[in-house]
């Protein structure tokens, strides 16, 4: 055999084992960054939809709620203030603005 070739194999070799240690330990710390996150974003997102739930206000006060029912709820309370809002401004452009004021804002 060549010397050439024997070198080739030899190097061949010892690139695919540093790349499967490369690889492998790559793996291992995408695994150990995922697991250190996981809490803390489990956490921020539990935090989010506390603040969420104390937005909205809520029939039953439920010390739980799943958050697909929250978002449900959530949803449910914009299309009322919405429709609230829609209200107040026909009550205003029915009745008209008795008082005309320069600096008052309306929706």
């Amino acid at each position: 055999m060549n010397m050439m070739t024997l070198n080739t194999k030899h190097s061949y070799k010892l690139y695919v084992k540093r790349a499967t240690r490369r690889v492998r330990r790559q793996k291992q710390q995408q695994q150990q960054h995922k697991r250190s996150f996981k809490p803390i974003m489990k956490f921020k997102l539990s935090q989010k939809l506390q603040i969420l739930k104390n937005l909205i206000p809520t029939h039953n006060n439920e010390e739980t709620v799943k958050p697909d029912k929250l978002f449900q709820e959530t949803a449910d309370y914009i299309v009322l203030l919405r429709t609230q809002v829609v209200i107040l401004q026909k009550l205003i452009e029915f009745y008209g603005n008795n008082h005309v004021d320069e600096n008052a804002l309306l929706l």
